[in-house]
């Protein structure tokens, strides 16, 4: 299996994958996959794993005399409702709007209907202390707890701090949140872990309303989601990927300027001459595919969209794209 046809596997059972590829000097090429919890590569990333893992977004960075490209990609969100009282029927509205894949959760059977959710993608009865392993897998999930009382709320809060997650919110006055965390700390929580929440949740706009709380609770949760810069991958780039097609892969490194598309956008050639995707489009497009043909292995190229080679290339919008080629 290819490095790129684990990451994709990986994407799809997860949400969230990274990979750092080395870029220049004499092992140009090398890539290792890994999540907060596993690695895939040659052995000597190891040694590098510490500095990798602090990095949180998709950018080149330098380590010793390497330079490393890192990229996080992250598939759709997922946001997991705890509780099903009057404040998540309009968070599951929103945030069926803004393309997130839901689930809500209540112990209470009639909460939890496809009458009060009908935009929910799944619905689930259970006691907040029993929450599936399920719902824990996914690692770019979203949690919102909106429980009735403090006892469900420590019970979830409990498990979604022991397993990655890309947010976690509590609603609650001051008082409540206070008790909550003082009481996952005396359970050993550290507290580091503990202040990673987002309580009182949402962004303060001022609402009182049940769809205003909403609306705040959403705004924090996109302004979140967007903190970091992630590569982007069409899914026709993963699905050519893994039906086993071979080509080269092009992803624009770094970018300046007016450029289309931004650093971690990718485009697969496939050795047939079907593309997928886009670095994008026009005449730096067209020039990078047909170098594409010449590479055998890994290889930066530079395109330069300002003066002479801006005319050159039929551009006007001035800027520089850095594009890294890789046979697969």
């Amino acid at each position: 299996m290819s490095a790129y046809e684990l990451l994709f596997e990986m994407l799809g059972e997860r949400g969230k994958v990274l990979s750092a590829t080395i870029v220049s000097g004499p092992m140009a090429g090398e890539k290792c996959i890994y999540t907060q919890e596993e690695m895939h590569g040659e052995h000597f990333w190891k040694e590098f794993l510490t500095e990798l893992r602090r990095v949180e977004q998709t950018e080149t960075v330098s380590i010793g005399k390497r330079e490393i490209f890192v990229e996080l990609f992250q598939k759709a969100p997922r946001l997991v409702i705890l509780g099903g009282g009057h404040v998540s029927q309009p968070v599951c509205q929103i945030g069926k709007i803004l393309g997130f894949d839901i689930t809500v959760v209540d112990d209470r059977e009639e909460f939890v209907t496809k009458d009060r959710f009908p935009w929910a993608d799944r619905l689930l009865c259970c006691d907040f202390d029993c929450l599936p392993d399920e719902l824990f897998r996914y690692e770019n999930t979203f949690y919102v707890a909106v429980t009735r009382g403090h006892q469900g709320d420590r019970a979830c809060a409990r498990k979604v701090l022991s397993h990655p997650h890309a947010y976690f919110g509590m609603i609650g006055s001051r008082t409540k949140v206070k008790i909550t965390k003082d009481a996952l700390l005396e359970e050993g929580f550290s507290g580091e872990k503990v202040e990673s929440m987002h309580s009182p949740i949402g962004l303060p706009l001022g609402g009182q309303l049940p769809e205003e709380i909403a609306v705040s609770i959403m705004a924090e949760i996109v302004k979140e989601k967007n903190r970091r810069h992630t590569g982007f991958a069409d899914m026709d780039v993963a699905n050519a990927v893994l039906g086993g097609e071979h080509g080269v892969m092009l992803t624009i490194l770094s970018k300046s300027g007016s450029s289309p598309r931004g650093t971690g956008s990718k485009m697969f050639l496939g050795e047939g001459g079907t593309s997928y995707g886009s670095i994008g489009g026009g005449s730096v497009e067209y020039t990078a595919c047909r170098d594409a043909g010449h590479v055998s292995g890994v290889q930066v190229k530079e395109y330069d969209l300002s003066a002479k080679d801006a005319s050159d290339l039929g551009m006007i919008c001035g800027g520089h794209v850095r594009v890294l080629f890789e046979r697969i």
